[in-house]
């Protein structure tokens, strides 16, 4: 499972569902910017519990909505849960 790619994948969507940019999401969180967004998103960022928080927050959300699995694509929920770290890459457990 990319747990990483999961949360940005339910930080688009509901994100859209809620009809905002990345930017206005940003601007919601206030400690994070539109390009932290975008990379969230794409699942190239590894959020804080805090800016977990916040993000939900943001959205009108549960936090526990940011790790729903219904209607994700296969392929970021199957498998072993995959880490990213820093600069060596990606990291299987």
């Amino acid at each position: 499972m990319d747990v990483q790619a999961l949360i940005g994948w339910n930080v688009s969507r509901l994100r859209k569902k809620a009809e905002l940019s990345q930017e206005e999401l940003a601007l919601r969180v206030e400690v994070v910017a539109q390009t932290y967004i975008s990379n969230l998103e794409a699942g190239k960022c590894n959020p804080t519990a805090v800016t977990l928080y916040l993000i939900a927050r943001a959205l009108s959300v549960n936090v526990s909505e940011l790790f729903a699995t219904d209607g994700v694509p296969l392929t970021l929920t199957e498998g072993p849960v995959k880490i990213r770290s820093g600069r060596s890459g990606k990291k299987t457990i």
